[in-house]
């Protein structure tokens, strides 16, 4: 078990549990039992924080340290579900079962809650863009909406297709946002300068599309769920290239590293997968050392290393990229090897 501090007064402290250390993969039990610990995001610091869906906290992993840090959210049975962090630091989160969006600012340690204008939105995704400006989808009521932290405003765009379902939101090069209609089978883009969206069909049939990332080239990627392919899409020609992916039962969530790997959580799977853009579309697999895990979310650190969720067993997770090395076109994988392995 991880030590703790909550902060409510008093500091505690926990004595740590035996973690894998020194492996591919480390594993962290949180001291919360049923816990739900989803939306990671990595600071620039290489601090990760994450929500406790159930037990209705925002907290603070110290990698460094191995402490954690328990801040209990204002609002009562919130449905906090994802995070992203702002330019200082600051970490935004979506409450979707209270139809809030929050601040936790770093420094002073408090939460401000700002209350969706449109009612059971069903917040879910969230993206700050390099502007400042935070971006959510509700996903019950087809709103993309856009929150001014400077002056603390709300503009909400309607989705043009019914029973959308959108999720999984990014941002171009040039500031376009992007996400997936899940049930709505679109690739959908919206200009902020024009307030326009532009709908692209994913497939033919229903496809359940999962995403979206953008690369450092300006592609935009996403998964077609039903017939297990990444896709490339070409913002410039609107056109696709696909990429058959391993078989799973159900990936969850979709993160890009600063080398375009897509990272995918495998939710029933109970592994990661490692999709490489740069080698035509290579994949290594991760099972994870606890059964039934469940992974869900996923954070990208500074490093390159990943973290993520495991919300059946109430855990965090890290895959060290150094030691699950890199794939090359020639179907090798290079895998760096510690001087001292062998004495």
């Amino acid at each position: 078990m991880l030590p703790r501090r909550i902060l409510a007064g008093l500091i505690f402290l926990l004595a740590p549990a035996v973690s894998h250390s020194g492996e591919l993969i480390s594993e962290y039990s949180l001291p919360t039992e049923h816990a739900y610990p989803t939306g990671i995001s990595v600071a620039d610091d290489g601090s990760v924080w994450f929500l406790q869906y159930k037990a209705n906290r925002l907290s603070k992993f110290n990698p460094k340290t191995k402490e954690l840090e328990e801040f209990a959210i204002p609002t009562s049975k919130s449905g906090a579900i994802d995070t992203d962090i702002d330019q200082n630091g600051d970490i935004w989160f979506t409450q979707e079962d209270s139809s809030v969006l929050a601040k936790f600012d770093v420094k002073t340690k408090k939460f401000k809650e700002y209350l969706i204008p449109t009612r059971n939105t069903k917040p879910a995704s969230i993206r700050i863009a390099r502007n400042g400006i935070v971006w959510v989808l509700g996903w019950n009521n087809d709103l993309l909406i856009r929150f001014n932290p400077t002056v603390e405003k709300f503009t909400e765009f309607k989705i043009p297709t019914k029973n959308s379902n959108s999720y999984d939101l990014a941002e171009d090069k040039v500031g376009n946002i992007w996400f997936v209609e899940r049930a709505g089978n679109n690739l959908t883009k919206f200009d902020p300068k024009t307030e326009r969206f532009k709908e692209y069909p994913v497939g033919e049939y229903m496809q359940s599309a999962l995403g979206t990332v953008v690369d450092s080239d300006g592609f935009i990627w996403y998964l077609r769920m039903i017939d297990n392919r990444m896709v490339k899409f070409d913002t410039l020609t609107g056109k696709s290239v696909d990429f058959p992916i391993p078989k799973n039962k159900g990936t969850k969530e979709l993160a890009i590293d600063k080398n375009n790997n897509i990272w995918l959580s495998q939710h029933t799977d109970n592994r990661l997968v490692k999709f490489s853009s740069a080698s035509g579309g290579l994949t290594q697999t991760f099972d994870l050392p606890t059964m039934k895990s469940q992974p869900v979310s996923l954070g990208i650190a500074p490093d390159g290393s990943v973290w993520f969720s495991e919300v059946a067993t109430s855990k965090i997770g890290h895959l060290d990229v150094k030691m699950a090395g890199e794939l090359s076109k020639k179907l090798k994988v290079k895998v760096n090897v510690p001087d001292n392995l062998f004495k």
